[in-house]
């Protein structure tokens, strides 16, 4: 099972505390508060309670979308970063 986690934190040290543990964690950053990446029922439930309590009562919206292997593998993107393109499949359920 794959997460992808997305944040909206209007504190810049809170969002980039909160980017720094997912990166910690192994999630793969592909969008500015966009993360990617693939972790157990555990790992994620002790990432949400430190999430937790890095936000504490601060203003911040935290996200987890699971999505399943067979959707992961149809997922589409389309990309023009620099000079860069790139593409893939299609994301649907």
């Amino acid at each position: 099972m794959f997460q992808i986690i997305v944040y909206d934190i209007p504190d810049d040290g809170l969002r980039t505390r909160v980017s720094r543990t997912l990166q910690d964690f192994g999630y793969e950053r592909v969008q500015y508060s966009v993360f990617f990446g693939s972790r157990t029922q555990n790992s994620l439930e002790e990432l949400s309670l430190i999430l937790q309590e890095i936000i504490k009562k601060e203003e911040a919206d935290v996200r987890f979308y699971q999505i399943c292997n067979t959707c992961s593998e149809k997922t589409m993107i389309v990309s023009r970063i620099g000079e860069e393109e790139m593409y893939g499949g299609i994301f649907a359920c």
